[in-house]
């Protein structure tokens, strides 16, 4: 990888987050660089909330497009918007007609090496700021966290990935792809050295909250050891985020995730989101996936496959809106656009009513927060680990913890039928929040689902928005579990990283 692909991400002016005010009447003054720039415990400060802020930087709402691939890459969802032409990509991608070339694949892969870049900066340079000693380990384990975060998207979606861990300039030598096992050590390694600095979640001032803490580390370490099926190891860490009594199910499953219910009683890890009236500081998911009757631009709309799994469950009318459902006094018949919506349906978590919309440039200023790691994530994590560890009364436990919640009845299955229940859970509890083409793909169930589904589709389904939906004609099993490397960056690196198979 040359300085020509990853590395122009790593501009340093592009990081940080300043006021402008007044910007246009002062004389420039000179460049900032970053030899220069970490010279006071404020900007090194700055640096570290630039790491946050790349995960949904201003005027990226590519970035919040790709948080929907985990569903419309599987059965829960397809494209939804049917208007050909619009985000085409995209909606290769549902469609499983994935190519080197595809805008959003390029787009995960260049704004996740910015957020590396942004998190190298920080633990390169603010060990030699004149920080106090408590913040510089604070600064540096949170940008060690990010970096992991960013590490783990990457390892994923593509395999193996190239490991850039300090800043690099042009005449570097190219970066060559690492191993899967060698991405995911250098996972563990950042995360486990972060959580020795970390604060726990009721450690933080209200100000603090969202920022990452030890139970986030810990949480991110057990799930990283689920996706290498390395059980013992990711027991100590669910165990560990469980014991702390940091998080729990109090949160009505209803109010998970509303906007005035941030950083709630389950959330582990949630990108911040706010409305201001000035900056860019909020979410675009709201208004990608919502009905474009309903002012929204209609993507990712959910399946009357997924509406039949989660049948007679409490939780199906706080994922699914589906046509003609009332939802709020200014919603009495749900409009969802039929004319422009692949199934009649759009996803009920991220809808916002109409007072909680601002008032202007919606798609960038929505101040709901967008959850990455809640509570039952991990518990459900937790009974499938304790399950493969031969400790199905404690799998039991964490399973029905989570079922209770929502007043459904104890499961008590045991041996393989325990596991597929488990499965079955995450589907409904975690439904349309981007984990279910990433769940199969680790289980190695992907390539049964979406048959399962197309047939579905084209031979049972009567539904009258989806049936006949050929979805599934393009799968390939073994080669789309992971996405493409962008060929754009094969060719930079003078074609010394390969190409994932298939492609």
């Amino acid at each position: 990888m040359k300085a020509k692909g990853i590395y122009f991400i790593i501009l340093f002016t592009l990081l940080l987050a300043y006021s402008c005010e007044d910007f246009l009447d002062k004389p420039i003054q000179g460049f900032q660089v970053s030899e220069n720039y970490f010279a006071t415990e404020e900007e090194c400060q700055r640096a570290v909330f630039g790491c946050y802020e790349s995960l949904s930087p201003d005027d990226w709402w590519q970035l919040d497009f790709f948080w929907m691939v985990g569903d419309v890459c599987s059965d829960e969802a397809f494209k939804g918007n049917s208007i050909e032409g619009d985000q085409r990509d995209f909606g290769n991608l549902a469609n499983f007609n994935i190519h080197s070339n595809n805008e959003w694949v390029e787009f995960k892969w260049l704004y996740t090496y910015a957020t590396i870049s942004r998190c190298n900066l920080v633990i390169d340079k603010v060990p030699d700021s004149p920080s106090s000693e408590e913040n510089i380990k604070r600064f540096v384990a949170e940008a060690k966290f990010l970096r992991a975060f960013a590490y783990f998207e990457l390892v994923k979606n593509f395999g193996g990935v190239p490991i850039i861990l300090n800043e690099i300039s042009a005449g570097d030598p190219v970066v060559k792809r690492s191993t899967e096992e060698e991405v995911f050590a250098q996972i563990e390694k950042d995360l486990e050295e972060a959580s020795r600095a970390l604060p726990l979640k009721s450690e933080q001032a209200a100000e603090e909250l969202g920022r990452a803490t030890k139970g986030a580390a810990h949480a991110f370490l057990a799930k990283a050891y689920v996706y290498q099926e390395k059980w013992s190891e990711a027991q100590i860490y669910s165990d560990s985020v469980i014991i702390s009594g940091e998080y729990n199910l109090n949160d009505a499953f209803g109010d998970v995730w509303s906007v005035n219910n941030p950083n709630g009683n389950g959330s582990i890890f949630e990108i911040q989101h706010s409305f201001d009236d000035i900056y860019y500081v909020g979410t675009a998911v709201p208004v990608l996936s919502r009905s474009r009757a309903d002012g929204g631009w209609g993507f990712g709309t959910p399946s009357s496959y997924l509406e039949n799994a989660m049948e007679g469950d409490p939780r199906l009318s706080w994922t699914i809106i589906k046509e003609g459902d009332y939802v709020d006094a200014d919603h009495p018949s749900y409009n969802t656009q039929l004319t422009e919506n692949e199934s009649g349906r759009i996803n009920r978590k991220y809808y916002l009513n109409y007072t909680d919309r601002p008032s202007k440039d919606e798609h960038l200023r929505s101040g709901l927060n967008h959850i990455l790691f809640r509570y039952a994530d991990l518990l459900l994590l937790h009974a499938e680990i304790t399950y493969h560890n031969g400790r199905e009364s404690e799998s039991l436990l964490a399973l029905n913890q989570v079922r209770t919640r929502v007043a459904l009845s104890p499961e008590n299955a045991g041996g393989i039928s325990l596991l597929k229940a488990i499965h079955k859970e995450r589907q409904l509890e975690l439904a349309m929040e981007g984990h279910r083409y990433y769940d199969l793909t680790r289980t190695g169930r992907l390539t049964e689902v979406i048959q399962d589904f197309f047939d579905y589709n084209q031979n049972r389904s009567t539904d009258p928005y989806d049936a006949g939906h050929n979805k599934g004609t393009l799968f390939r099993p073994g080669v789309h579990e992971l996405f493409p490397i962008p060929a754009s960056e094969i060719a930079l690196s003078e074609y010394q990283i390969q190409q994932n198979f298939g492609y």
